[in-house]
């Protein structure tokens, strides 16, 4: 560790990288250097012996619209940005590829991030009072929980205690809570502490010092004692003593006190920013009055003065060891002091290509090659504003949009022919538009409370009228078998209607909370509603009434955002495909997507799968026809997932509009994907071709899909109907040829793709490739502490339940680490491919 000599400080380099105020700047452990400006850039630099600090090959980072606020590397050197455009990006340094992108939970600008110690969790916070814990997983990023905790005022100051027990957040009126990141991650948003009035005209930023003390009494009670500094517009640092009191006979209640220690004075403007070194022996302070201040915390006085910018030093921050500090401001410099006395151009230091990185170079690589195999084949731009809806038919495509809208295409294979567009189709805002079963009408969903029937052929209205609101009408939706509409909004009601008269069979209000989405299921029986409060509402299309079947309470925090059916269900937990047992998708506010297990008899839908990796939240889910064997997600966070229906895992991510991500469907053939934007723009994707019949293949093994079923489904979707209706033996038993004959299938390419399929049905596949929980053909295997191999997500499921004992042996674990099998996994890949 070099030692600081404050009559040795010099300045041993100006960089010149940003043609706007330099707002933020960070080190890595490895001297790896990056700077945020409001150019909307982030620089990383490493260093070059001789030339000091250069841009990296990859830089400038390019990916926010509006200024940068902050960066920060966490201790497992992933870099954070964010930006006034309400995003925080996470990148891979060694190669400047964006890893996730995480959308604040209110929409509005990030101001401050920080890291927990240990790299696992992050926190963004910024306008409208609003923070959000995201929790870094091994190949992912969850949101733990969003708080409006400072009554719409923008926060400034976020920083983790070092043993990430808490969480402090500071806003523009002066005010800091202290928060318990344990109650955040059980649903308690009640902050342990509050003080008012830290810093007149407000606080802008907080750190707390690495160091901090525990101890423990014979009761087994313990009390953690903390340092914590803060700075604002008042021109001076405070020094806060923080305790917190837990565990013994006080239990799950933890005690938290925060005092007023000493205040630092020295500056003559308002303090911008602090930071403090590594090991705690020193704080750096920056000002509007263009000075950089130097304090020893031992004795809690200024020792160093740094003077060059010549406007005001907006950020700092110190090398690992604390031999460099580097200065932003707003003259677009960035300045690199020497704080030993030791280091020049031509020192030779670590190379950042020595920084280890979090997420394994494999997992890296496979989530930005997730767009690999997905091509995008067209690009439709008709509407003025946002599309907020996409349907396809078997023929027909449609859309709507915030323009209040109505386009029509004619489809075929990967051409799109535009036949009509319905121009001022609503007075308000569409927000939804289905094509029935049998495409001659389509409904379009308002804002402006009215659903329409339209002749999909002419664009006339064929039915108007039948369905008026004074709110906002959400969603409208055809049932599978075409005898039934349901509509919802903002009324709170959810109304069915019969089809074609288009007569109200009956309605009912959902306890006070718009719906926002619905879906039928896939023999037409149920309809289900979400609703704005988080809640799933069950309901029978026969015996339609007030009363409700059944209700899912808080199936998402902040509310449910989209619902869909699977037409059959994947896993072996779920038991056999009935007619009241079903599989259910819901995406929510919460970032997640979620999938459930309904049975109807029993009143009940149980969890399956909590999908996370959206950085935003979810605007769209959706089952592919037929099979199910894609599920398709899109959010506010710019980006479409394509899901794997039999294992829970991410296959593609797809990534090309500009702004947040309203909707997607699938083509009936599951050969093309389109996603609507708010760019006003429509994206049509081609599938890789043999995706599907890959994830046929994994899933044969499931007893809760007759094999009959799932061939018959698959020549459904490809537009084969066997002439006589097949039996299990037929398909297992029956010579190949004779079996294709007996399907009626004479055509030459089509008799080889179902050839193929029948051996796939017929062949048993290595018995190591099947994880003993979900019995299919994993994805990603990983090795359990009891020396199992399991697909990751059924596990991590597993897991998640609370489970701490093997599946297979019942034994307790010792530790839960998953250890990636990469030979299994690449195994896997050949075989499926070939």
């Amino acid at each position: 560790m070099s030692v600081f000599n404050p009559d040795k400080v010099h300045l041993v380099q100006k960089l010149s990288i940003h043609n706007s105020d330099v707002t933020s700047c960070d080190f890595s452990k490895h001297l790896c250097l990056a700077t945020g400006s409001g150019d909307k850039k982030v620089v990383v630099c490493e260093w070059k012996k001789d030339l000091g600090f250069v841009e990296a090959s990859y830089s400038p980072l390019i990916g926010h619209k509006y200024s940068i606020t902050c960066v920060r590397f966490s201790s497992s050197h992933i870099l954070a940005t964010t930006s006034v455009d309400g995003h925080t990006i996470l990148w891979d340094i060694k190669n400047g590829k964006s890893i996730h992108t995480l959308v604040q939970a209110n929409g509005l600008g990030v101001r401050v991030l920080s890291f927990s110690g240990d790299g696992t969790m992050l926190v963004s916070a910024g306008e409208g009072g609003t923070f959000c814990l995201w929790t870094i997983l091994p190949n992912s990023v969850a949101l733990s929980r969003a708080v409006s905790g400072h009554d719409d005022e923008s926060i400034q100051g976020t920083a983790f205690s070092p043993d990430s027990n808490l969480l402090v957040t500071g806003d523009v009126t002066g005010s800091y809570k202290i928060w318990s990141v344990e109650y955040l991650k059980d649903n308690q948003d009640t902050s342990l502490t509050v003080v008012r009035d830290a810093h007149d005209l407000g606080i802008n930023c907080m750190e707390f010092s690495p160091q901090h003390s525990v101890i423990t009494n014979e009761e087994g009670l313990k009390q953690c004692e903390y340092t914590m500094i803060s700075c604002g517009n008042d021109q001076n640092i405070a020094i806060w003593s923080v305790i917190l009191i837990c565990g013994g006979k006080t239990a799950g209640e933890k005690l938290c006190y925060s005092t007023l220690q000493k205040r630092l004075y020295g500056h003559s403007s308002a303090v911008s920013q602090i930071r403090i070194s590594l090991d705690g022996s020193l704080l750096a302070s920056t000002s509007i009055d263009k000075t950089v201040r130097i304090w020893q915390l031992s004795n809690e006085k200024c020792v160093k003065i740094l003077e060059g910018h010549s406007r005001y030093v907006t950020s700092a921050a110190f090398s690992s060891d604390a031999s460099l500090l580097v200065t932003g401001s707003n003259d677009r410099m960035v300045f690199v002091w020497d704080l030993t006395g030791q280091f020049g151009i031509n020192t030779e230091m670590p190379s950042m290509s020595l920084s280890p990185t979090f997420f394994s170079n494999e997992e890296i690589n496979s989530d930005n090659d997730m767009m690999d195999g997905v091509q995008l084949v067209e690009k439709l731009s008709v509407h003025s504003s946002a599309v907020n809806s996409c349907h396809f038919g078997h023929s027909l495509f449609v859309s709507g949009g915030s323009d209040k809208k109505i386009a029509i295409w004619k489809w075929f294979e990967q051409t799109f022919t535009l036949s009509k567009i319905i121009n001022d189709a609503h007075r308000f805002t569409i927000h939804q538009v289905e094509l029935s079963p049998s495409e001659k009408t389509l409904v379009s969903a308002s804002l402006d409370g009215t659903a329409i029937i339209w002749d999909s052929s002419s664009g006339e209205v064929e039915k108007s009228g039948f369905h008026i609101s004074g709110s906002g009408i959400r969603c409208a939706r055809f049932s599978p078998n075409g005898e039934f509409l349901a509509v919802g909004g903002d009324d709170d009601k959810l109304s069915l209607y019969s089809v074609p008269s288009f007569e109200e069979i009956g309605s009912t209000t959902c306890d006070d909370s718009g719906v926002v989405c619905l879906a039928f299921s896939p023999n037409s029986d149920i309809v289900i509603a979400g609703t704005s409060d988080g809640h799933v509402h069950c309901f029978s299309t026969k015996l339609f009434s007030t009363a409700v079947l059944f209700l899912l309470e808080n199936a998402h925090d902040l509310g449910v955002s989209t619902l869909d059916f699977a037409a059959i269900s994947h896993m072996l937990n779920i038991g056999e495909t009935g007619k009241d047992k079903y599989e259910v998708v819901s995406g929510g506010m919460d970032c997640l997507v979620k999938v459930w297990n309904m049975k109807v008899a029993e009143r009940t839908m149980m969890p399956v799968w909590s999908l996370s990796g959206h950085g935003g939240n979810i605007t769209c889910v959706r089952y592919s026809p037929k099979l199910a064997e894609l599920l398709a997600s899109t959010a506010t966070d710019k980006t479409c997932r394509i899901w794997d229906s039999y294992s829970g895992n991410c296959l593609h991510i797809v990534e090309n509009h500009d702004s947040i991500m309203t909707c997607c469907a699938f083509s009936p053939d599951a050969t093309l994907l389109a996603t609507g934007s708010m760019d006003k723009s429509i994206s049509i994707w081609e599938l890789p071709k043999n995706l599907s019949f890959q994830l046929f293949v994994s899933s044969r093994l499931n007893p809760s899909q007759p094999t009959e079923e799932l061939l018959t489904g698959w020549l459904e979707r490809s537009g084969v109907s066997p002439a006589v209706e097949l039996t299990s033996s037929d398909i297992l038993e029956t010579p190949i040829e004779e079996l294709l004959d007996k399907i009626g299938i004479f055509e030459e390419s089509k008799r080889a793709n179902i050839e193929k399929l029948v051996r796939s049905l017929r062949e048993e596949p290595p018995h190591d490739f099947i994880c003993p929980i979900t019995h299919h053909i994993m994805r990603d295997p990983v090795i359990a502490p009891d020396g199992y191999r399991y697909e990751r997500t059924a596990i991590e499921a597993w897991l998640g339940s609370g489970e701490k004992r093997s599946p297979m042996t019942n034994e307790n674990f010792d530790d839960i680490t998953l250890e990636p099998d990469v030979d299994l996994k690449n195994r896997i890949r050949e075989y499926l491919r070939e």
